[in-house]
């Protein structure tokens, strides 16, 4: 069993390549850190964690992560700031109510809702939508409370913040451009995050051992992954979102097998 120095370097290194990912595409981090959690930790460590205290910590992380992105992109200067206040009231109700829920299921069928929606991301993925050509500011549409509420819900019983589907959603449905969903993206799943871990932490009752040195890494890798988004470009920022997305399904699958083999 790993102890001492070494485990906490690869809890803040877990942190740090969750928040890069976040800062650098403009998802949450914890598409990356639950599966981290919940599979490849106690490969690592000799120690497992439960479900629920990964979808815990995965949400903390991306609190302040989607924090940092947020002061590095300033998605205000692309999006009147009334909108994006509207956009994160939506997914803070339904990212409450999610994270309260959370901690009556099941860790078999948190997977399964992961998987669900991982698969509909990459779905959304596979459409390329016309790019806008001005960061000029866009009439808002009715359907975007009720998509970003529903996504928010979702997200906060699965500890992700819900930045895979934010993306795709503003640039196929709402047609954003690239750079204006990645900002905007963090700008959303700040509160709705900050209100999951909110209720995640008060239904528990305590904080997980490994949350702190995750956080301080995913602080220094946001920071990190925001300076090299506009060098990227849309369709990079596709193409890394559709490899993180196909690589989460297949492990996801191979749980969900491994599972039904030991039942």
């Amino acid at each position: 069993m790993v102890q001492g120095a070494v485990l906490v370097g690869i809890y803040l290194g877990l942190g740090g390549v969750s928040g890069f990912l976040s800062g650098l595409l403009g998802i949450g981090g914890g598409v990356v850190l639950l599966p981290a959690l919940l599979f490849l930790l106690p490969l690592v460590v000799g120690q497992g964690i439960t479900p629920f205290q990964a979808t815990e910590i995965s949400m903390i992380q991306v609190t302040f992560a989607a924090l940092m992105g947020i002061l590095v992109h300033r998605p205000a200067a692309h999006v009147p700031i009334r909108r994006i206040v509207l956009w994160a009231l939506s997914a803070l109700s339904g990212g409450a109510i999610g994270g309260f829920l959370s901690y009556r299921f099941s860790g078999r069928l948190i997977l399964l809702l992961f998987l669900a929606e991982t698969c509909l991301a990459l779905l959304l993925l596979l459409f390329r939508p016309s790019e806008h050509p001005s960061g000029a500011a866009r009439a808002g549409s009715p359907l975007e409370f009720p998509v970003l509420s529903a996504i928010g819900l979702t997200s906060g019983i699965l500890g992700v913040g819900g930045g895979f589907l934010f993306y795709p959603v503003l640039t196929l449905f709402f047609r954003y451009p690239s750079y204006v969903a990645v900002g905007s993206s963090l700008a959303v799943m700040f509160p709705m995050a900050a209100a999951a871990s909110l209720f995640k932490i008060v239904a528990s009752g305590s904080l997980a051992p490994p949350t702190i040195p995750i956080v301080l890494g995913a602080l220094v890798g946001s920071v990190l992954g925001s300076r090299f988004t506009k060098r990227l470009g849309s369709s990079r920022i596709r193409l890394f979102q559709g490899i993180l997305l196909v690589l989460t399904i297949l492990r996801i699958l191979g749980e969900l097998i491994k599972w039904k083999d030991l039942g």
